[in-house]
């Protein structure tokens, strides 16, 4: 089906790889994993922005409930620390597939999988930073380094205030269009801010503000720059400033997001925002929050690209090669004692033996075990090491 894909083995490979790093750091940093509903109430996403409810797949039970396939997670992690009392904070993560209606082109498709990482219940920035570390840390252990990626940070609070301070009104069209700086030209960026009614004055003053890199630059009073210095101050705490730049672009499409903001980009800007998420303190009755979504099919293009994906391949320690039907009782038992311990093939196909060997090498067993009628009668069998192509005769009893 277009916007979907088939996972062979060898795609599996890299895509559980994937996901065990996604899940070492998460746990190393204290973070448990849940799995929300494939299915969702599709009223949970009106806070989503503009593009999600039109991509979402929606359709109605037989209770006539609207309901939809989960475009993203938040909402649902939201949902469930409403509904149960938690001690905070609540430290959770997921690795969930999600559905999006919109038009399959690189690095998007309308089936992924998706990390979800957030932090709930408390509104010190210090969580935040902690979440950007997590981040961080993640793309370093897939060894990327600095001048391959940088996460760009901004502040819907200060944006908002810098926004006021221009006199301008129609912000949230403004931010919406300011979403879109990447995908459009800056003259077209001109003519549609033009359209919203703002002088040539007020464009200028606000592209100045967009290329602004340094905080101490800002001269307004806002809560939201009082975050971003903090923020910035914790952040070169855990000595990962140099991955980090100050981008009041950075706007994020989801509405419910309120104060950080920040994205996981390549250097060169080959591709979209590898991750993405910000600070939603509404999104959750009472129960503030921060987090990101990293989705596995840019970080796997991204890291096809950098070549930092391993050359995964099928583990088999052993191939277990009966001779003819006559062994096949005592081929069995070795392999279900060899199977305490290790992964272990044996032939289902009738193979004569060379087929047998050429099957061993194809799936990159280790080893094959032979086992022949002459060895058997001497309590023996033979064990080829298929990297070398060395022979040895090995006790029957220390097997089984």
């Amino acid at each position: 089906m277009k916007g979907t894909k088939d996972y062979y083995p060898e795609d599996k490979r890299i895509q559980n790889h994937i996901f065990s790093v996604w899940k070492k750091i998460a746990e190393k940093y204290g973070y448990e994993e849940v799995e929300p509903p494939i299915l969702e109430s599709a009223d949970i996403y009106k806070k989503s922005g503009q593009e999600i409810p039109k991509q979402m797949y929606t359709f109605k039970d037989k209770s006539n409930r609207l309901l939809t396939l989960r475009p993203e997670t938040t909402p649902s992690i939201a949902r469930m620390v409403s509904q149960k009392s938690l001690p905070k904070p609540i430290k959770w993560y997921s690795i969930s597939t999600c559905f999006r209606y919109e038009a399959p082109q690189s690095g998007r498709s309308r089936q992924f999988t998706q990390f979800n990482l957030d932090c709930l219940g408390t509104k010190s920035i210090k969580a935040d930073a902690e979440v950007i570390l997590t981040a961080i840390e993640i793309m370093k252990s897939f060894n990327l380094t600095k001048k391959d990626f940088y996460i760009r940070i901004s502040n819907r609070k200060l944006f908002q205030d810098l926004l006021n301070n221009l006199n301008l009104k129609n912000t949230q069209q403004i931010a919406r269009l300011i979403d879109k700086m990447d995908k459009i030209s800056k003259k077209d960026l001109e003519l549609s801010l033009k359209d919203l009614k703002l002088s040539q004055l007020q464009i200028k003053n606000l592209f100045k503000i967009l290329e602004t890199k340094d905080l101490e630059k800002i001269k307004i009073k806002s809560q939201g720059l009082v975050e971003l210095k903090e923020l910035f101050t914790y952040l070169k705490n855990y000595n990962i400033l140099n991955y980090c730049k100050l981008d009041l672009s950075i706007m994020r499409g989801f509405d419910y997001y309120t104060s950080t903001v920040f994205e996981v980009f390549d250097t060169s800007k080959e591709f979209r925002a590898i991750a993405g998420g910000g600070r939603y303190d509404e999104l959750a009755k009472d129960c503030p929050g921060v987090g990101y979504g990293m989705g596995d099919i840019v970080l796997t293009l991204f890291l096809e690209k950098k070549k930092k994906l391993p050359e995964l391949k099928k583990e088999i320690d052993y191939y277990v090669a009966p001779i003819n039907e006559a062994v096949i009782k005592q081929a069995i038992k070795i392999t279900e004692k060899l199977r305490q311990n290790n992964n272990v093939e044996i032939d289902l196909m009738n193979k004569n033996l060379s087929k047998q060997l050429e099957y061993a090498n194809s799936i990159n067993a280790k080893n094959v075990v032979i086992v022949g009628e002459k060895d058997l009668k001497n309590k023996k069998i033979t064990i080829r090491d298929m990297k070398t192509g060395k022979e040895k005769k090995v006790n029957l009893t220390s097997i089984i």
